[in-house]
């Protein structure tokens, strides 16, 4: 995650162009504050909010706002470089515990380690233009959406393009000093602002920037739980580009959301649409193990025998649909199954455990048949016939154990020797596989 937020960040564009001042001019907080007051004033005359230039130098006159004290202070910008950048010394200083507090007119720095953790605006610039810390980027943005509306002939494009840009650049880079603390539900606050932006298509951007930018909004509205926000920008990029992989991310959320109905529909849409994706068959398990869970049977059975259709060798699908067929009491139909997996595969665990405890039920029922013959012709001949079953059984338990890397089906299969040799007098073999059920 922190890899691909990087990458999103190098891209960062200030927009600074559309109001830099001539060496002679000094830009001071109290034009600034005057600029921005003149404009709430301008917009709520009817008259002028129908201008377009009224909403692009709204949005011109807030970005100055915002940058005024803070535009290169960036996570991980250095004590010593702070009154550099601030171009004064710090008005006061005080430490909390690890954390360094410098403040300045109009904005206090905490510092932890340091380095930048986070800043907040202070004073007069916090009562006037800063209720929320984005909220100078805010009216920004919504100026120049409005400046969108109002653009019929298409002469202010590129400015609007270049600065709804570097605001949705901005709102990253804001998002980055909660991330770094890994406050991911604040970090997803700034993200989802800057998304909102991209997925407008207005910022100019090629599709596979906006890509990249709509990812890293839906990957920390993931981290943060918030599922529905995640779903929304994977859908976007899907809008731009579908794939399997935002598909993926859609199923994780849902999944998480325990959305099972919204889950299932989703593997389904991306077996139709994507049928020779590499990765078909992965997509195809999770679909039979969610209507495995849901007990949705007769629809995992009939998704399982399409999947051996198409991969008849394939003895995790055999043993699954010997699952099911046991699941739903078709026996014999079982065993056929793990008896196919085991002919292709004659070390496979699952299926080996599977049909050794089917055959050990099969010979404790033939035993229980030659308890009624006790004295009786025919007895001992019904006790060779279980005890025959029984070691068949045996005999698919020790391969289970052998060659499983699952430490709890192991263990399981030595319980099941140890009594099932036990039963049939191989006292040795019992005693053997108590040991390796005592040692794991």
């Amino acid at each position: 995650m922190k890899k691909s937020v990087i990458l999103a960040l190098g891209a960062l564009f200030l927009g600074n162009i559309a109001f830099s001042q001539s060496d002679e001019f000094q830009l001071t907080w109290g034009i600034v504050e005057t600029d921005a007051k003149k404009s709430d004033a301008e917009i709520a005359n009817p008259k002028k909010a129908s201008k377009i230039t009224v909403w692009t130098e709204r949005g011109r006159r807030y970005l100055q706002v915002y940058n005024f004290d803070a535009e290169n202070i960036y996570p991980g910008t250095t004590k010593e470089q702070i009154p550099l950048i601030m171009k004064c010394s710090a008005k006061s200083e005080q430490t909390v515990g690890d954390t360094t507090i410098q403040s300045f007119d109009r904005i206090d720095f905490y510092i932890v380690n340091g380095k930048v953790a986070k800043y907040t605006r202070t004073g007069r610039a916090k009562d006037n233009f800063f209720p929320t810390h984005s909220a100078a980027l805010d009216v920004a943005t919504e100026a120049y959406l409005k400046a969108n509306e109002l653009n019929l002939d298409g002469k202010k494009t590129k400015v609007i393009s270049e600065q709804l840009k570097a605001l949705a650049d901005l709102y990253q880079k804001e998002a980055l000093f909660p991330y770094y603390s890994k406050d991911y539900k604040t970090a997803a606050v700034y993200y989802t602002k800057a998304g909102n932006i991209v997925k407008t298509g207005l910022t100019g951007d090629v599709d596979s920037v906006r890509i990249a930018v709509l990812k890293n909004c839906g990957e920390i509205n993931k981290a943060a739980g918030n599922y529905d926000q995640a779903i929304s920008f994977y859908n976007d990029i899907n809008a731009i580009s579908a794939s399997t992989e935002m598909y993926a991310n859609i199923y994780y959320c849902q999944l998480m959301q325990k959305d099972t109905t919204s889950a299932v529909n989703t593997l389904l849409k991306v077996l139709n649409d994507f049928p020779n994706d590499p990765k078909v068959s992965d997509y195809l398990n999770q679909l039979i193990d969610m209507y495995i869970k849901t007990n949705q049977l007769e629809n995992a059975t009939a998704y399982l025998q399409k999947a051996i259709e198409a991969d008849p060798n394939n003895t995790a699908y055999i043993f699954n649909l010997g699952y099911l067929n046991e699941t739903m009491n078709n026996r014999d139909a079982a065993i056929e199954n793990y008896k196919k997996a085991i002919a292709i595969d004659a070390n496979e665990p699952n299926s080996n455990f599977n049909y050794g405890r089917l055959l050990a039920e099969n010979g404790n029922a033939v035993m229980k048949e030659a308890e009624k013959l006790w004295g009786k012709k025919g007895y001992q001949a019904k006790v060779d016939e279980g005890k025959k079953i029984l070691k068949q059984s045996c005999d698919c338990f020790e391969i289970c154990a052998e060659n499983t890397q699952d430490k709890n089906l192991k263990k399981n299969a030595y319980y099941n020797l140890m009594k099932l040799y036990a039963q049939i007098g191989l006292m040795d073999k019992s005693k053997a596989s108590r040991e390796k059920y005592n040692e794991l």
